[in-house]
């Protein structure tokens, strides 16, 4: 087997990112790995493995120790730096914010999470020291996408579509669709079966009794945050998801408005975390109808985890994403929707 084959068959086995750092006579080191595998849950074990060639295997062997800081997706600029992919710059924890742990080895504080480690084994592998540690203390600081490594190049998650969507309707009481929608297993909107409320910010919540008061009373607790969708407001809008999932919802939804209209890089950007951040609680979408980009905004909105949307059926009067636009894109998707029946009474 000569190596330039095997180097790229390994290439299309895909990881996440983490970098490893020690800490001892010397000083701090560190550098970063994708050969992270975790080995038992009792007691809990890992293993990364270091060439042998490479000044951090016979410092981490020094100190019997090391740390893990896995990446998040916007941390590929940190990856590089300790894979030596930026040359210029000489001291690699320089400008980065770090903490220590209890073993004494830096960790990345905005870390997607972080392992701390004293090396229980070290087994020679060719050319490599597969080092395994026993973990001695954990944190997950921040909760993001994680970054990957595939094919020498550095990625995000990109998501399958669904299998399904769910659909909540706004739509005309008392008529033959809203009938029609019940059967067919969507949710109508206004039919005394949730308790929803907007969020402008983390602030902005219903008390914490309020939100039981309405669980006891067998309503589904949806909170919504407003103009969800403004690049300006993302730590905000980031922020206000995490409160309403720890307040308790059962459904947090991200609102578009109307004076900002949603771009797909940014309903991926809001999405991709808002789906981690909320479970096991269920995400939902509520898009503008009247953005050009409505129905790529679904799109996206679906390939980021996203399966609850709130859309508009004739004559409810309100802007929202039309119910049989939805409806065509999810078919032609070939993915499922709650209409099974003739879907004619759209047109009535």
């Amino acid at each position: 087997m000569d190596s330039q084959t095997f180097r790229t068959v390994l290439g299309q086995w895909p990881s996440g990112v983490c970098v490893v750092t020690t800490a001892g006579p010397r000083g701090a080191h560190g550098m970063t790995a994708s050969s992270f595998s975790s080995v038992s849950l009792d007691p809990p074990l890992v293993s990364v493995c270091l060439g042998n060639h490479l000044p951090s295997r016979a410092l981490l062997g020094e100190a019997g120790k090391f740390a893990l800081s896995f990446l998040g997706k916007d941390q590929a600029h940190i990856g590089r730096r300790f894979a030596g992919q930026q040359p210029g710059i000489t001291d690699r924890f320089a400008g980065l914010d770090w903490i220590t742990t209890p073993n004494g080895c830096p960790v990345l504080a905005d870390a997607v999470a972080w392992l701390d480690c004293r090396v229980a084994h070290a087994y020679p592998g060719g050319d490599h020291t597969i080092f395994v540690g026993e973990v001695t203390a954990a944190a997950t600081p921040r909760i993001i996408s994680p970054l990957l490594f595939h094919s020498r190049n550095w990625m995000q998650i990109a998501d399958p579509l669904p299998a399904s969507v769910q659909l909540t309707v706004d739509v005309p009481a008392g008529g033959p669709l809203a009938d029609e929608l019940r059967r067919s297993g969507a949710r109508i909107r206004d039919d005394g079966r949730c308790y929803e409320f907007l969020a402008d910010g983390p602030a902005a919540l219903p008390s914490p009794e309020r939100i039981i008061a309405a669980k006891r009373a067998g309503h589904t607790v949806v909170g919504y945050v407003t103009d969800a969708f403004d690049p300006d407001r993302e730590d905000d809008v980031l922020a206000t998801i995490s409160a309403l999932h720890a307040l308790g919802c059962d459904e947090v939804g991200c609102m578009e408005s109307e004076r900002t209209p949603a771009s797909p890089l940014q309903v991926r950007r809001v999405l991709q975390d808002a789906v981690v951040r909320v479970r096991p609680a269920v995400l939902r979408v509520r898009l503008s109808g009247q953005n050009r980009l409505a129905l790529v905004n679904a799109l996206v909105a679906m390939k980021s985890g996203v399966t609850h949307f709130d859309v508009v059926a004739p004559g409810a009067g309100s802007a929202g994403l039309p119910l049989d636009d939805l409806l065509h894109l999810s078919r032609q998707l070939e993915v499922a929707g709650p209409i099974a029946a003739d879907l004619a009474l759209l047109r009535e």
